[in-house]
């Protein structure tokens, strides 16, 4: 019976590859004393196949006896002929090779292949080798020292599979293969002793496999082991106690239909869950250093009982953790979300058990504490997710406490577990997320996540405590809660990009890049950096002397050293009086626009789609932050340049570009813009009660505001207004919103600051409300320490209190911009809410919000839900005039300003 035979009949028993099998059965060969006495002579000398000699790097060693196996008919007679002797010599040897001998089973039990894990292993017990110039010899070792490693290789081995191995040893003598094993001995001790505890578990998993098979559910429950490689520790059911666990973990792979039905009964019943993600270099999310390039292989929860009293959520929150850092009312469950090649039946079995489980999650009722949820979310929905399983995660609400953090400091943005612990916890807690596969043992890693879970949820209760005395409670669960999920489906959808497009515009702006280059040096007379700017400034300042024919008094320096600036606002003030400055900021544009968002998309893509990153808590003022790309900074004005012509007489060519056009929608999609008309002047009305400003908005539906309201406060008819003045109230009007003060108006005018003082001091001169507003805000911010916005969000503004009057004077200005800006994003935040709720339940509407702009959201929608997207989109939106839930009463409408197209940087109004 050939060596091959044996491991396919091997491998369709147990289920493993035949390759795998391959390598046991070489090592069997070696290590199986043959029972007929009458073969006095071997076969040939043993090999140790290429297989085997590479087992040494396998993840798991499989040193079992195949006799205490279930196997199929088949492989047990090829077993009984392998002890028998009756195998087929390999082919590989030759017969000049057939000249070792074969040691009697009554004389040599056992070599020994291994010791205890924590004992040194001594080469004299198991081989000794003498080399002769002529010939070699093996030395056996003695009879104590065979019979010492059988018994601990017994007792360590009976520990697993109930019973002794009978392995014995087939030690070559005079034969070229005794150096073989010679070079060889040293590397399968050390593997052995590594892989002990890797080589017990695997064989119980492949007996338990069996036992599943032959058995019935009661005594497979009670081999049901959990493997090693969940990265979770070892665990088990009890099936003969329903809805209890004997131990406090559980790999979901691992359990049978019953059992699956028992966890489903307990997540139900659980008072909290908190969760984490595992990656594969053994790190979780609550590591503060975890590595962006590991993927992720796992989640991990922790189940808490109704039977810990003491908490708001069912599990004590300051109770010490009993022994091994569980309660009894604890579970731990591992839940793979790797998609493993093997036993390919039954993985699919597991990642449909596994998706529902998880979608039970997200819809559990009872609260669910994630740190960084909206990974967590968005996980599963990469994972297990469908075309349309995004809608099972709109009523996911998930306590994270990051965002707890960041409302009551919203300066603190991102701050590691670590850190919160350190901040909120008054108990010194020794948080263990250091470790990591590399440099401590699984068991380690394994349970410093367990004890770290049980941290987390102590942590979110005291944070949740410390919302409600804050007055933030409210808006965390109203607003802050509700948006994770929307986010984490943003992330999980793609927007196409025009890659040729994107390529054709980067290569035509790097071309004029080089143009302007070789301008800026012709007009400057000799060769610059054009982006250094202490170059940019010796020639324009220390050659040109540009500064002594300025127009404007004195020239804004730099904070540090107190340079003269090349900032835009300077650059813009001497265009006039020399062709450098035109040209530098006509380099800086392109330039900005090529490597931040040309360039940058071009980075980002995969396979001509991108995804960004959308941060929850990357503002003080409440606002959405992108990143990867950053799509929030993507322009949508074009932006035009010239270029020259090399023939008189022709004139130049202007170039528009339009970074937007590139985002085009799938097939059989539209984009689809809402945009919130005004909402900061609003707001600013609403806030400040001017009832000039009211009745701007409320008499009528204007359609240009702008223009209006110059022609009330410059007292001019309508028809006369100009675009000139147009933009000028409008940026007058958003550097008393923004706080931006008479130095930047005037830069953004192109005036001087005495005019720009004068345009300020008109514009609050009618409007006194807006002015008492801003006084009212900044002295309630001297009161108490800090600013809230419409929806109740706070910002501390230490600064407030500070001697310096520069400092102080900036932190005024953050106080009323931040009640403002605040409340208009909180507004945004709600229609991205309502509408994302809005289409979750649609049975028909598939729509997808794809980016948030500040105030503009974009939607890629089907063509034929155009009409009655558009008319969800803008009832949701105007409603948000009244918010009950926050009692909110604007005294102004809400308008909407829509627009589709197939290109974002072509859309067409509604």
């Amino acid at each position: 019976m050939s060596r091959g035979l044996l491991a396919n009949e091997i491998a369709n028993s147990v289920k493993i590859s035949a390759k795998y099998v391959r390598c046991l059965t070489s090592y069997l060969v070696i290590c199986t004393v043959p029972s007929r006495p009458s073969l006095a002579q071997p076969r040939g000398p043993v090999q140790l196949s290429s297989d085997f000699m590479k087992m040494e790097n396998s993840e798991a060693f499989v040193g079992f006896d195949l006799c205490k196996i279930p196997l199929s008919s088949v492989a047990q007679k090829i077993m009984s002929a392998m002890h028998s002797g009756d195998l087929v010599e390999s082919k590989n040897w030759t017969e000049s090779e057939k000249t070792a001998a074969v040691v009697n089973k009554s004389s040599v039990q056992c070599a020994g292949l291994c010791e205890d894990e924590n004992q040194a292993l001594d080469k004299q017990d198991l081989y000794s080798f003498t080399s002769q110039t002529s010939s070699a010899s093996v030395k056996r070792p003695s009879q104590s020292s065979s019979i010492r490693l059988v018994d601990q290789l017994s007792a360590d081995l009976g520990q697993t599979i109930g019973s002794p191995a009978p392995f014995s040893c087939l030690i070559p003598q005079h034969t070229q293969e005794a150096s073989v094993l010679q070079k060889t001995e040293h590397r399968g001790k050390h593997f052995l002793k590594k892989h002990l505890s890797n080589e017990n578990k695997e064989s119980m998993n492949l007996k338990r496999k069996h036992i599943t098979c032959d058995n019935s559910p009661e005594e497979t429950s009670k081999h049901m082991v959990l493997k090693e490689d969940a990265d979770v520790g070892e665990a088990s059911l009890n099936s003969g106690n329903p809805g209890t666990f004997r131990h406090h973990l559980c790999d979901i792979r691992y359990l049978d239909d019953v059992e699956k039905s028992q966890l489903i009964e307990t997540l139900k019943q659980a008072a909290a869950l908190v969760v984490t993600l595992m990656y594969k270099d053994g790190s979780t999310q609550l590591r503060a250093d975890q590595a962006l390039l590991s993927s992720v292989k796992g989640i991990v929860m922790l189940l808490q009982g109704h039977a810990d009293e003491g908490s708001p959520l069912g599990a004590s929150a300051s109770s010490p953790a009993l022994e091994g850092g569980l309660a009894p009312s604890e579970r731990y469950v591992y839940i793979d979300t790797q998609h493993s090649p093997i036993w390919s039946q039954e993985g699919e079995t597991h990642g449909q058990f596994a998706r529902n489980m998880l979608f039970q999650i997200l819809k559990c009722k009872c609260p669910v504490i994630c740190f960084n949820a909206k990974d967590f979310v968005r996980t599963v929905l990469q994972c297990f997710g469908g075309d349309g399983s995004w809608k099972h995660v709109a009523d996911f609400v998930g306590l994270d406490p990051r965002i707890a953090a960041w409302l009551i400091d919203p300066s603190d943005a991102a701050p590691s577990f670590e850190d919160l612990v350190a901040k909120y916890l008054e108990n010194p807690v020794a948080v263990k997320v250091s470790s990591t596969y590399g440099n401590s043992s699984r068991n380690t890693v394994n349970q410093n996540v367990c004890a770290n879970l049980r941290i987390l949820h102590r942590l979110t209760m005291e944070l949740c405590s410390q919302l409600k005395a804050h007055g933030l409670w409210r808006l965390f669960c109203t607003l802050e809660l509700p948006l994770v999920p929307v986010l984490a489906v943003m992330e999980s959808h793609c927007m196409q990009v025009n890659q040729e497009d994107l390529q054709r515009t980067s290569a035509l702006l790097g071309s004029r890049l080089k143009e302007l280059e070789r301008d800026a040096h012709l007009v400057a007379g000799e060769p610059f950096l054009i982006t250094s700017s202490n170059q940019l400034r010796e020639i324009l300042f220390g050659k040109l002397k540009l500064h002594l024919l300025s127009p404007t008094e004195t020239l804004p320096r730099t904070g540090l050293r107190g340079h003269l600036s090349t900032s835009e606002a300077v650059l813009n003030a001497l265009q006039d009086l020399h062709p450098l400055p035109k040209i530098i900021l006509e380099y800086r544009q392109v330039h900005k626009i090529k490597s931040a968002f040309v360039d940058g998309l071009l980075a980002c893509m995969k396979k001509g789609s991108i995804s960004c990153t959308w941060n929850q808590t990357g503002t003080v003022t409440g606002r959405l932050s992108a990143k990867h790309p950053n799509i929030q900074g993507i322009s949508k004005h074009p932006v035009q340049m010239t270029k020259p012509q090399n023939y008189k007489g022709k004139e130049e060519e202007v170039l528009t570009i339009s970074p937007r056009t590139v985002f085009v929608s799938a097939t059989g999609h539209t984009f689809l813009a809402a945009d919130f008309s005004q909402i900061e002047l609003r707001i600013l009305a609403h806030l400040s009660g001017d009832p000039e400003l009211l009745k701007l908005f409320q008499e009528s539906e204007r359609d240009d505001v702008f223009s209006t309201l110059t022609s009330q406060w410059k007292d001019i008819p309508a028809e006369r207004v100009t675009h000139t003045d147009r933009e000028q109230t409008k940026k007058v009007v958003y550097s008393v919103v923004y706080g931006a003060g008479k130095e930047r108006l005037a830069a953004c005018l192109g005036v001087s600051v005495q005019e720009a003082s004068r345009f300020l001091e008109s514009f609050l001169q009618k409007y006194r409300k807006i002015k008492d507003f801003a006084q009212a805000t900044i002295a309630q911010c001297h009161q108490t320490g800090y600013v809230t916005s419409i929806m109740g969000r706070r910002r501390p503004l230490p600064g407030i209190h500070e001697r310096d009057q520069q400092l102080r004077a900036q932190a005024e200005r953050q106080a009323v911009n931040f009640v403002v800006q605040g409340s208009a994003a909180d507004l945004c935040k709600m229609a991205m809410i309502h509408i994302f709720a809005a289409v979750a339940t649609s049975p028909t509407l598939t729509a997808r919000l794809v980016a948030q702009i500040h105030d503009e959201l974009l939607f890629e929608v089907e063509d034929a839900q155009i009409p009655e997207f558009a008319a969800l989109v803008r009832g949701a939106m105007e409603s948000l005039q009244h918010v009950r839930a926050l009692e909110l009463q604007l005294q102004v409408p809400l308008k909407v300003s829509l627009s589709a197209g197939r290109s974002w940087g072509h859309l067409v109004p509604l």
